[in-house]
């Protein structure tokens, strides 16, 4: 039976990931309540599915006040977040920075209060509670278990060395050399948060998932406990920091020793540590599952001095920026709302630097639509020569494999210093935007993607399939490891 801690553990693991989740998500609400305002018209536009999850999120949005400033009070990175206002930072973001010779934000330096204050008082507490890859990883040990007990050999390789300080220098030496975003290659938690906050979005979250899948992979099949154990840049930096946390395990002060060859704490840490003997000390994270599985009793946890107030609720408002080209076409009309383009490009040719920003319409059901494949296209032109925009006469092209698909002619700008056109596209895929200006030609390559949020059923059969597989593997992993412990 799982203990109180065990399942308050588990629920603060399952809550970080649904965190970076509806925060995801938060992102599409905000764009439905600019664009449509209302559940009815989400449902008109992409269906009764993205219409219940629009109507569901605005509830749970009104909870914490009006909507739209709730959904600003909770926004969720890898690297930060702010909840209900309270900024925090992740202390490899602030140490990217700091190795990249730039001066933190003031609000990231505040943000680092949290984690700072979590290590000092409760050690690794981040690994054990709020780490969603750890949650994977856990759940990755069911798996291996399941397939030994179906008899799949698997290797167990083990090794002594802690390198996570060298993982974290050699990563902030790469970083001051590009930039923090190497890190989302490096650490499976950062990977993954990143990874869904782009499959929400809808943009290309493979190679960052491929990254969990990796180390989930190895975990599983070669080595369990490999990342956090020995290479995990964060563990190191926290373990530093938490060499003085009050909260410990140890054994009970009148426990007496204990009984002879048992090394069950031993083998349920997911570091190999052993508290009886005080040597886990500063590695362990006080996830407890010693405290769990030790068949005497003799371990528990202990804070060494009560906790006195650390953290302090910071209200500190930022304003939110976006940026914008008139709005989006909504029925022939412009609304000046903010809009985040689908893709910006640019191409810098002779003279010439052309840009083009191409919108697809969010919030339209392309299934009912009577110009599914349209888009909207922003562009300038940059006389570099003259140092100056061009606003003069133009003639475009959008061609797609060598042949003409579309062409415009302008005379002048049409708004702002910007050239703008709506086209329909046959189809997804590469285009070519060509311009002719003063005598020269200008070709800018550019993608468009006009896939429906339609949900793609084939797709997810495929992932749900092996996910089934993945849990009964597990669960008979999880009544291995139940029956094993009766029978100790």
């Amino acid at each position: 039976m799982t203990s109180p801690a065990q399942a308050l553990r588990r629920t603060t693991q399952v809550g970080a990931l649904c965190f970076i989740v509806f925060t995801a998500f938060g992102g599409l609400w905000q764009n439905y309540k600019m664009a449509h305002g209302q559940r009815r018209l989400v449902e008109l536009m992409e269906g009764p599915v993205w219409g219940f999850l629009y109507g569901a999120y605005e509830g749970m949005l009104s909870m914490l006040g009006e909507p739209m400033e709730a959904s600003l009070s909770l926004l969720g990175f890898p690297w930060s977040a702010r909840i209900l206002g309270l900024e925090t930072a992740d202390p490899l973001l602030v140490a990217s920075l700091a190795a990249q010779g730039l001066l933190p934000p003031a609000l990231l330096l505040v943000g680092l209060a949290i984690p700072l204050g979590l290590a000092v008082v409760f050690g690794k507490v981040f690994c054990s509670h709020l780490c969603p890859a750890r949650l994977l990883f856990e759940i990755g040990e069911r798996v291996r278990a399941g397939l030994l007990r179906l008899g799949v050999p698997l290797p167990e390789w083990q090794r002594p060395e802690r390198l996570g300080g060298w993982v974290l220098a050699g990563g902030l030496l790469a970083t001051s050399l590009s930039s923090a975003a190497v890190w989302l290659l490096i650490v499976p938690y950062a990977s993954l948060g990143a990874g869904l906050h782009l499959l929400v979005m809808g943009a290309g979250a493979g190679a960052l998932l491929g990254v969990v899948g990796f180390w989930l992979s190895v975990d599983v099949l070669v080595a369990p406990g490999l990342f956090c154990k020995n290479l995990c840049p964060t563990g190191f930096l926290l373990e530093q920091l938490g060499r003085f946390a009050r909260l410990r395990v140890g054994k009970h002060a009148d426990a007496g020793a204990c009984p002879p060859g048992c090394n069950e704490c031993q083998r349920t840490c997911p570091y190999s540590l052993l508290p009886p003997a005080g040597t886990h000390l500063p590695g362990c994270d006080a996830c407890g599952r010693c405290i769990t599985t030790c068949p005497s009793g003799r371990l528990r946890r202990e804070l060494v001095l009560p906790l006195v107030g650390l953290l302090v609720w910071a209200w500190l408002p930022a304003s939110a920026e976006a940026h914008h080209n008139k709005g989006m076409p909504h029925y022939g009309y412009y609304d000046n709302y903010a809009q985040v383009p689908s893709e910006e490009f640019l191409t810098i040719q002779g003279r010439w630097e052309m840009g083009a920003t191409v919108f697809n319409f969010q919030g339209l059901d392309r299934r009912i639509a009577d110009t599914p494949n349209d888009v909207k296209i922003y562009i300038h032109l940059y006389d570099t020569e003259a140092s100056q925009g061009w606003e003069g006469p133009v003639r475009f092209t959008i061609e797609g494999d060598d042949e003409p698909i579309a062409s415009f002619q302008r005379d002048r700008v049409d708004e702002e210093a910007v050239y703008s056109t709506r086209e329909t596209l046959p189809s997804s895929g590469e285009y070519r935007l060509v311009a002719e200006v003063d005598g020269d030609r200008v070709v800018l390559p550019f993608h468009v993607e006009l896939a429906s949020r339609g949900v793609r059923w084939g797709l997810a059969l495929a992932l749900l399939l092996p996910a089934a597989c993945l849990v009964a593997l597990a669960l008979l992993g999880r009544s291995r490891s139940r029956r094993r412990g009766r029978m100790g």
